[in-house]
């Protein structure tokens, strides 16, 4: 036996431990897509693992956002985020196929990059991006999340959004101030979206980085509530050349798709 035969035993080991992991992480996502929600004891015998293993296992997929603790209970379920993954292969109801043409049309109109998201857990969730032309670019990647207040979609989401759910993000407003124009409070915040439900759109005035601006605008589904929206990114000088008609492009393009989901889910 050489004395390199135990170290790549061990590795071996230990690559079948992660492999067997992460198989159990999607067996546990299948079982939570079954049901609203789960308790540790049944997704155990369901599993067919230790209850301790199951443990470890939500605790992984609650730090990374795709699955969530149910308040009424020690019960758990699935979240949002896995709508990126989910939307990339449903049928073409789903809403990342509605959106993209779209959002090609606007990336073809203005040579910018132009974005698809969603609100989970106070983030905006990057559902969809088509990447500007343009030397100078930000190219979120599907599944990135950035903190919706210092996002256009983030405050126009939450301008479409049940009081209720305002109200509470709005309580537990914690904010880092990214530039200077980051909303330091949340008496600012909400003016914020205030203006972004009167105006029909949101606008990022370099909240996230000082030079790189956005405009955003819901699509709504047949409640009239925000379940995503789309945005347009550019640089400082070129939205004030241009963002009046990238508004009013992004707002007809949502409107659009919004239209075309309402008619998706009536089939």
């Amino acid at each position: 036996m050489t004395d390199t035969e135990p170290a790549d035993g061990a590795l071996s080991a230990r690559r079948d431990r992660e492999v067997a992991s992460v198989s159990n992480a999607m067996r546990l996502i299948e079982v939570l897509g079954r049901a609203d929600a789960s308790g540790i004891t049944e997704l155990a015998r369901e599993l067919e693992l230790s209850k301790p293993a199951v443990d470890r296992l939500l605790s992984t997929l609650m730090s990374g956002g795709y699955v969530e603790h149910v308040a009424e209970g020690r019960k758990y379920r699935l979240t949002m985020k896995l709508v990126a993954v989910a939307n990339s292969i449903k049928d073409r109801t789903g809403l990342i196929d509605l959106a993209r043409p779209k959002l090609l049309e606007l990336a073809d109109m203005f040579h910018e990059t132009v974005n698809l998201g969603t609100l989970h857990r106070g983030s905006i969730v990057y559902a969809d991006s088509i990447a500007s032309r343009q030397m100078f670019r930000i190219e979120p990647m599907p599944g990135s999340e950035i903190p919706a207040y210092c996002t256009a979609m983030g405050k126009v989401v939450l301008a479409n959004s049940p009081v209720d759910e305002l109200e509470q993000y709005l309580r537990e407003y914690r904010p880092v101030p990214y530039t200077r124009f980051t909303a330091t409070s949340a008496g600012e915040l909400r003016e914020r979206i205030e203006k972004a439900r009167t105006d029909g759109f949101a606008v990022d005035d370099g909240e996230l980085v000082e030079e790189v601006c956005c405009v955003a605008a819901p699509v709504l589904d047949a409640r009239g509530q925000a379940i995503a929206a789309i945005s347009i990114t550019t640089i400082r000088s070129t939205f004030t050349r241009s963002g009046d008609q990238m508004a009013k492009a992004v707002v007809e393009a949502a409107r659009q798709v919004s239209e075309a989901l309402g008619m998706a889910d009536s089939r």
